[in-house]
């Protein structure tokens, strides 16, 4: 850490709270390297008390790498269209993108040939109760599993399909439309590893997106299903989960290359959420 900055682990084996840190205007190089490191080391920063400037939020993510736009153009700012709206929100010209069903672990935008690297989540609307954003230590999980666990699993690959995520979402979350043929082209299924390195730390993790993966390769539909669930039950366990609770202000920065993360519910008819999420394209398929 630089002298301005501070760092202090979050309650879980990773993750940490970065202090010091301001995302608006010139951040010193000094310190956006000092982020960048902590992150490759901690896997999920928070940073509280940001100001609610997406200008700001959308040119300290593109300093991170250029900017993948959401495959949902519907839901994205209405004045930075790099920033994806997550809730239930729908007014100045913003409607988000809002599941009323539960989500499944997953890193964004595994369906696409290159993977994102990054993601950066701002609360701007938090509810009281509810809304909790869950994270999970991919990177130990891979390293707590049993050799021949590891060695089963080495050189697999699961197929990631937008589609294959769209009819989750719709027996899940009743209401919502099927995908369209021109989103199906746009974005067909690709392999990746199960198990992936990182490109910066060189570190494995388990790259396990139940919802996307419509099978493994070379294997069956009910064996690929089987074989991820065993693989989630060891994953899930709660010494590599981190459940974030919500305050406005809060901006979480995660490497989608070493964690998963997923949604809690909220009441919905009760209470309003709405997120800004910046997504940094990776730069090189996983290995």
């Amino acid at each position: 850490m630089t002298a301005t900055l501070g760092i202090r682990p979050l309650d879980a084996s990773f993750g940490a709270e970065l202090t010091g840190l301001r995302i608006a205007g010139d951040v010193p190089e000094a310190d956006f390297q000092a982020f960048l490191d902590a992150l490759h080391r901690h896997h999920v920063l928070l940073i509280r008390d940001v100001p609610n400037d997406p200008a700001a939020q959308v040119a300290f993510s593109r300093r991170m790498g250029p900017l993948e736009h959401h495959a949902a153009a519907s839901a994205v700012h209405p004045t930075h269209p790099e920033i994806f709206c997550v809730g239930n929100y729908a007014a100045d010209g913003i409607t988000a993108n809002f599941a009323r069903g539960v989500e499944q672990w997953h890193a964004d935008s595994s369906f696409r040939e290159v993977p994102s690297a990054a993601s950066l989540f701002y609360g701007a609307i938090c509810p009281p109760e509810g809304g909790e954003t869950w994270f999970l230590d991919a990177v130990g999980a891979y390293e707590a599993l049993p050799e021949a666990t590891r060695a089963r699993i080495a050189g697999l690959k699961g197929v990631h399909c937008l589609y294959t995520l769209s009819e989750w979402n719709r027996r899940h979350t009743p209401g919502r439309a099927p995908m369209d043929e021109a989103r199906r082209r746009a974005f067909p299924p690709v392999a990746h590893p199960l198990v992936r390195s990182h490109p910066v730390s060189g570190l494995k993790s388990l790259f396990l997106c139940p919802a996307v993966i419509s099978h493994i390769e070379g294997m069956s539909v009910e064996d690929s299903a089987a074989l991820i669930e065993e693989l989630m039950e060891h994953a899930t366990q709660e010494r590599f989960i981190y459940r974030h609770s919500w305050r406005v202000g809060d901006l979480v920065v995660w490497d989608n290359r070493s964690t998963l993360h997923t949604a809690s519910l909220f009441d919905h008819e009760k209470h309003q959420r709405l997120m800004f999420r910046t997504t940094v394209a990776g730069s090189a398929r996983a290995a």
